[in-house]
């Protein structure tokens, strides 16, 4: 469950799309609600794909030496 307060102005316009569509304003509300989880939802997936298949083109050796490097520097 949900409460979210508007302004008197967008609720005003939120009651006449309601009306001029037949439906509640909570339909509506929940529909925006969706479509705007969906977009950033999508785009988090998007840039987490694009970093996985970016780091799944490095160059293994040169994560290697690094590791390696740090592991020396701990060591001494």
């Amino acid at each position: 469950m949900l409460g979210v307060r508007l302004d008197t102005e967008l609720e005003e316009r939120l009651a006449a799309v309601a009306r001029t569509q037949g439906r509640s304003k909570s339909d509506i509300a929940r529909e925006a609600v969706r479509r705007y989880v969906d977009l950033h939802d999508e785009a988090y997936r998007r840039e987490a794909r694009r970093q996985s298949e970016r780091a799944s083109r490095r160059d293994k050796a040169e994560d290697f030496a690094l590791w390696n490097a740090m592991a020396a520097e701990d060591a001494a």
